[in-house]
């Protein structure tokens, strides 16, 4: 896990992330904080080890998880869409951080797919797709207390009870 503590150690990755807790002060709604990044990390690996996928490493696994969202804050401020410019931010932070180009273009399209529904056809690789779901199981909706208020509730797969 070298290259993911080089990730968590970066810069960028450490500014980006206050950025997003400065911009979400006061939200009820779920934040984009580094506890949800590091659960959709660990439940994005987990994923792909159920489904018996051996070509995406750990440390791929998680790279995707922890950085998915770190362009949410810039979304709060100019309604962009936050997965693309996520994805964008990432990349830099990834080379940095000593991930291959593959590796790196594995992470990043991933990243910029993460909001679509896990079973849409545009989601080109097994990472993908466990973020994609991963992002979603990270969330603890049945004990929300902002979930009458919530319009994503009924899209959630934990809204009534906890599956991973």
């Amino acid at each position: 896990m070298e290259r993911v503590n080089k990730l968590l150690a970066n810069e960028n990755y450490r500014r980006y992330l206050e950025y997003n807790r400065e911009a979400e002060i006061g939200r009820e709604f779920c934040g984009h904080h580094f506890e949800h990044l590091l659960d959709a990390a660990r439940l994005t690996y987990l994923l792909l080890l159920e489904e018996g996928e051996s070509t995406v490493c750990k440390e791929t696994a998680y790279a995707a998880g922890l950085l998915h969202d770190i362009g949410r804050w810039h979304q709060h401020r100019f309604s962009t869409d936050h997965a693309e410019y996520s994805a964008k931010l990432a990349a830099s932070i990834l080379e940095e951080a000593g991930f291959e180009e593959r590796e790196n273009r594995l992470v990043t399209d991933a990243i910029a797919r993460h909001r679509l529904e896990e079973n849409d056809r545009s989601h080109l690789t097994s990472l993908s797709r466990a973020l994609s779901k991963a992002d979603k199981l990270s969330r603890l909706c049945f004990r929300c207390t902002a979930r009458e208020k919530c319009k994503k509730i009924n899209q959630q797969p934990q809204k009534e009870r906890l599956i991973y």
